[in-house]
């Protein structure tokens, strides 16, 4: 069961951190998550938004971005500043046309207060993020035609089914039959006077929608119809909610009333309330308590009326819907009708339902299980609710991702964790069953039994604690008992007010950073009542610790011990030990000793913090200096054509002028040549593999020199890459050199001189324990060389020889560093300096012969090179979490074997091609080079 330990402790932790969606930050000015940052001007002038709590919403970081809302109406001005960017879709089911327009101004002003942008500008709605998909089903205020036809009938069950197919879930319908409340006539009158909603509704319900509706104006005791249709279908309750309006102090009084909807109804803020006027004699309104929003043309109006307190609800649900994607729409609506905040008589009333809408609160989850067990399945992430909840129903988790509970909720149904994480912040009073894939973890309270077939976890969040179980605890065969190793106390454990029953299980231990604070024994289970049983094993799968059970007849207590095995003997290589030795001698409370003594056995995790790429770079730029010394003694055979030699491209200037020409000329010449190579090197005991490539441009000019010598410059530019396990990096190179050769007869000497200037830059993956980091270095280096070769020319049949001698040194020397973005796993490194000298025995050829009609020339050169002096480059590095170490790089192969071959192709009277490899093997490092080159006579 180790491996499954491994899986629960990680669990435990990685699944409680706690994410909140970003804020949105448009139009906002000061601390994001403060309530009072978001009541801007453009909020205050729609006095409902404060009414809802709507600000607090916004301050947990939701606008309705990434929700789809649908608004079936008199359609919509979506030229109007207020939905720049925000329609997503919509129909004019009057016209059968695409082509959405607004006569009425109804559906503009209802679709402002639900969803109007944030601009700074007029107002905005509850959702201002949200995407709008708007529908117009009338053109007049009037159900029937001139001809006595109900066209709202079809228009409105229309416009359902096409939101529904745009995936749109969430359709405020602010209109319906103004005539009477739902209970005048029996659900069969209201079917034959419209089938085709009756029918859409069921449709829409059944397809996940939430479906809101105004309770219509009449001031009756119950809404109308279509709002109060669930009083006749209750199947359609589930994805229903219909809206009463009131003023910012009362019940309106031309508002209908909840009455049979009482438990699918919602108050919202709907206008003013009438108010006597003695000095008229009439009833009147206060035009400032009445909605403020968007009308067609880019103006704005306020108006009253439970079509407007409709879309607060609709917004409302968008921002619902966004806090927690996981919800069906189902879900949503007893998440707002569980946080609405109560007001006339006390609970559920037929005045104003559930009360009060409370945004502000429905962003922090449920606030009642009402409506049976509430199931919801968190595939993946952490979320939290934060509410007390009540209510006789219970909670299912599903899903990879966890929950959180802050709350002291009192819900009277069971507790079940099916899969992912339930954390218990506040307190439950339920019995709770966790299932084989599910995890109970927290620092709060179970008022209830708890039934563990899966993992309890004492702690949270890497803060280890007390878990809390005022009942009875069950630990099953195959379960597991998780405890941190760090926390306040010690460990974190497991108080049980009751009795405690194992049988079987095991215990897994989470190392904390800093949580191993020496030998000892710490309580991890008591039980007030008494324990009985035992675990069937504890998890020893930590590289350097080992834990032991003991028990009381109320308690279970772990021992923990240091091993024998030393950090050096985990380490893959001789880097990963030098850091391991150094971490292990700083001692506990150091933070690099504390990540690393909680390491799992079989991980190694220590040569990943050697930075040993940078002294491995040093041996390859030892390496890549041969290429200009090649070029350079090349370049120098070809203008003496000796044996082997490529016709590099040269530009000779005589008594006509410059013109390509031979590579034999006592004039001055100049010549490029094109860099390109691919190698890499086999781990070794030391570090790990490095792969390399390099590529560039190499330029030059010679000139004659008194009979036997000829001198010239060279210079260029070569990008090098190289990766190395864990890290990468590369290195810009500018080129500098002086080279000269001379012939006597058949004797040769070819020598010269470079510098190089690197500007490197790396990037490494660093994990200890819980620490981890991608530290990145910038630094210079520079590769100076001195180069030498004597050759003797050996004519031969149809070809000729030339046995050759040669001798090199480079030196490299990197400045010092330190890392960026490494935090304690960053690295400093002094200034090194690699010396290297090569000694090359072999042999250069060369044979011409005649293609067709083309003269060709083969080429090539085989010998044996031995490197010695500094072979193993080392670069002394120190963490800076502390400790120093020496980092060796991959070795320089002391013995090569040298390769070369090309081909030459005069491929008209001006102009020849060539190509040319060229490779270096030895027994742990190939390089393989290729070049072309095209010589043109002008």
């Amino acid at each position: 069961m180790k491996n499954a330990s491994r899986r629960a402790g990680r669990a435990a932790t990685l699944l409680l951190s706690v994410a909140f969606p970003a804020a949105a930050l448009a139009q906002t000015a000061g601390d994001p998550s403060d309530p009072e940052t978001w009541k801007t001007p453009e909020y205050r002038a729609q006095w409902g938004l404060d009414m809802i709590n709507a600000a607090d919403a916004y301050a947990r970081g939701v606008d309705g971005s990434g929700v789809k809302v649908g608004v079936v109406d008199s359609g919509l001005d979506i030229n109007h500043p207020e939905f720049a960017g925000r329609v997503g879709g919509g129909y004019d089911h009057v016209a059968g046309s695409p082509d959405l327009i607004d006569h009425d101004g109804h559906g503009t002003m209802v679709t402002s207060i639900l969803g109007a942008n944030r601009d700074g500008a007029g107002m905005h709605g509850v959702a201002s993020g949200a995407e709008i998909f708007a529908a117009r089903i009338w053109d007049k205020d009037s159900w029937f035609d001139e001809n006595g036809n109900n066209v709202w009938d079809p228009r409105a069950a229309s416009a359902w089914d096409q939101l529904l197919k745009q995936d749109v879930r969430i359709i405020n319908n602010s209109w319906g039959w103004n005539g009477n409340p739902i209970t005048d006539y029996p659900a069969e009158a209201w079917s034959e006077f419209s089938p085709n909603i009756v029918s859409a509704a069921h449709r829409a319900v059944d397809g996940g929608a939430l479906m809101i509706f105004s309770s219509g104006n009449g001031g009756d005791d119950s809404p109308t119809f279509p709002a109060g249709l669930p009083h006749y279908f209750s199947e359609l309750e589930s994805g229903w909610l219909a809206v009463v309006a009131v003023t910012p102090t009362q019940l309106a009084s031309w508002s209908n009333q909840c009455g049979v909807a009482m438990n699918w109804c919602l108050s919202a803020p709907g206008g003013s309330h009438y108010e006597w006027n003695p000095e008229t004699d009439m009833w009147e309104w206060p035009d400032s308590a009445d909605i403020f929003g968007a009308v067609p043309g880019g103006g704005y109006r306020t108006a009253y009326g439970t079509s407007y307190a409709a879309p607060h609800v609709a917004g409302a649900a968008a921002l619902v819907s966004q806090m927690f994607p996981y919800m069906t729409m189902s879900q949503v609506r007893q998440v707002l009708l569980g946080t609405a905040r109560d007001v006339g008589p006390a609970g559920v009333d037929e005045i104003f339902g559930y009360g009060l809408l409370n945004v502000g609160k429905a962003v922090r989850g449920p606030g009642a299980f009402d409506w049976g067990d509430l199931h919801v399945v968190i595939d993946e992430g952490t979320s939290v609710w934060e509410n007390d909840i009540t209510g006789d129903g219970g909670l299912i988790k599903s899903g990879d991702g966890t929950l959180v509970l802050t709350g002291d909720s009192t819900y009277g149904g069971d507790t079940r964790i099916d899969g992912g994480a339930l954390a218990i912040g506040g307190s439950i009073a339920s019995d709770t069953f966790v299932e084989q894939s599910g995890l109970l973890a927290g620092t709060g309270t179970v008022h209830g039994d708890v039934d563990n077939a899966g993992a309890v976890y004492a702690g949270w969040n890497v803060l280890g604690g007390v878990l809390t179980v005022d009942g009875n605890y069950r630990q099953r065969a195959n379960s597991w008992l998780v405890v941190e190793l760090g926390a306040p106390d010690g460990t974190s454990r497991l108080d049980v007010t009751g009795t405690a029953a194992l049988e079987g299980g095991a215990v897994d231990v989470l190392v904390a950073p800093g949580g191993y604070r020496g030998d000892g024994r710490h309580t991890i289970l008591s039980a007030a009542g008494g324990v009985t049983g035992r675990f069937a094993e504890v998890c020893n799968c930590y590289a350097f610790l080992d834990f032991a059970l003991a028990y009381d007849p109320a308690a279970v207590h772990l021992d923990v011990a240091r091993n024998e095995v030393a950090f050096a003997d985990l380490a893959s290589s001789g880097n990963g030990a030098a850091v391991a030795g150094t971490i292990e001698s700083l001692g506990i409370g150091n933070i690099l000793y504390d990540n690393a003594i909680g390491i799992f056995t079989g991980e190694a995790p220590f040569a990943s913090l050697s930075g040993e790429i940078h002294a491995s770079l040093s041996g390859l730029l030892i390496e890549q200096s041969s290429l200009l010394s090649h070029a350079a003694t090349a370049r120098l055979r070809s203008t003496f054509a000796d044996a082997g030699a490529a016709p590099l491209p040269v530009m000779a200037y005589g008594p006509d002028g410059a013109a390509p020409a031979a590579a034999t000329t006592d004039r001055f010449a100049v010549w490029s040549q094109v860099l390109g190579a691919r190698g890499e090197i086999d781990a070794n005991g030391s570090a790990a593999g490095l792969d390399h490539s390099v590529g560039g441009l190499l330029f030059g000019g010679d000139a004659a020199v008194g009979d036997a010598w000829r001198v010239g410059v060279l210079g260029g530019y070569s990008h090098t890459s190289f990766e190395q396990s864990l890290a990468s990096g590369s290195s810009k190179n500018i080129h500098l050199g002086i080279y000269g050769g001379a012939e006597w007869g058949a004797l040769a000497l070819r020598t010269g001189a470079a510098y190089s200037w690197h500007d490197v830059e790396t990037r490494r993956e660093t994990w200890l324990g819980w620490l981890g980091g991608n530290p990145t270095a910038g630094y210079d280096a520079g590769t100076a060389q001195l180069f030498g070769e004597l050759g003797y020319r050996l004519p031969a049949a149809r070809m000729e020889l030339e046995p050759f001698a040669g001798l090199a040194y480079a030196r490299v020397r990197a400045d010092g560093f330190t890392e960026k973005d490494g935090g304690p796993l960053g690295l400093t490194a002094a200034a090194s300096t690699t010396d290297t000298t090569f000694a090359t025995l072999g042999v250069h050829a060369s044979a011409g012969f005649d293609i067709g009609s083309l003269a060709a020339t083969a080429r090539g050169t085989l010998g044996w090179r031995h490197a010695f002096g500094d072979v193993v480059p080392t670069t002394a590095m120190a963490l800076a979490g502390g400790g120093s170490f020496d980092a060796e790089g991959l070795p320089i192969a002391r013995d090569a074997l040298v390769l070369e071959a090309g081909l030459d192709l005069a491929i008209a009277p001006a102009a020849s091609l060539g190509l040319t490899y060229a490779g270096q093997i030895a027994g742990s490092a190939r390089d393989h080079g290729f070049s072309g080159s095209l010589t043109l006579k002008f």
